[in-house]
């Protein structure tokens, strides 16, 4: 990955996990440069791209700043063009999770082409249902390359993807497909809904920081969960 890109990725993270509060200036360009120890003109390129997505604005003659978001209700969904999770999106209120199928197998072929592995290659199979504050929020199916990092029932029952960022590994691109069904039998479980009830489904392939397809999953969630967010920015100027 090019040197730029990682950097604009670790400045997101920090963005998305609050680290760089909005409202507020990022460190000065000076400062980021010494901290990543790379050239001003890398550096730009970097911030351009957090600019691109509106993430970031300049002032001028003042820095850079960090962008409010538009507010969300509780009852939104993570943002559609930001690849976390619902721990980072929903930080301020209560995650759990409750374990529903967890195990090893071989993938089937649309699994393979997705996650860009073999037939001979094992993945993890993982089915859970996610609570806000003690409420139905979403049910979850993933399905991940057994090579990726080792997982038991204790990561899964809490944020994989906090466990991935132990691991150096984070979800910095994602490729979402969103779409309207019905519940089936083990959906209408997972939700505590009826058979045939109206869900929001997300299929997601992420992508870490290397560009590698590391998860591929269905997110399906209760009709009135289904608000979600897309900010649209124009691209601007450089710095």
């Amino acid at each position: 990955m090019y040197r730029y890109r990682e950097i604009y990725s670790d400045i997101k993270k920090n963005i998305l996990t609050n680290h760089y509060r909005a409202g507020t200036p990022l460190p000065t360009q000076e400062v980021l440069s010494e901290k990543y120890d790379v050239s001003r003109l890398t550096l730009k390129k970097a911030l351009n791209l957090l600019l691109d997505e509106g993430l970031v604005f300049s002032k001028q003659g003042s820095g850079t700043y960090v962008r409010k978001q538009i507010e969300q209700s509780d009852d939104e969904l993570l943002p559609l063009d930001l690849p976390i999770g619902v721990t980072y999106s929903h930080r301020d209120q209560k995650i759990t999770s409750k374990v529903i199928d967890f195990g090893a197998r071989l993938p089937d072929e649309n699994e393979q082409k997705n996650l860009g592995i073999k037939s001979n290659e094992p993945v993890y199979e993982i089915k859970r249902s996610r609570f806000v504050n003690g409420e139905h929020y979403s049910y979850e199916h993933t399905v991940m390359p057994t090579d990726i990092v080792p997982l038991d029932e204790k990561v899964i029952a809490g944020s994989i993807y906090d466990y991935l960022g132990d691991h150096k590994i984070r979800l910095t691109d994602a490729r979402r497909i969103v779409f309207a069904d019905s519940a089936d039998d083990e959906t209408s479980h997972a939700l505590d809904i009826e058979n045939g009830d109206a869900v929001l489904c997300i299929e997601q392939v992420g992508y870490d920081q290397s560009g590698r397809p590391f998860e591929y999953s269905i997110s399906k969630f209760k009709n009135e969960k289904s608000k979600f967010v897309l900010d649209v920015h124009r691209p601007q100027s450089d710095f």
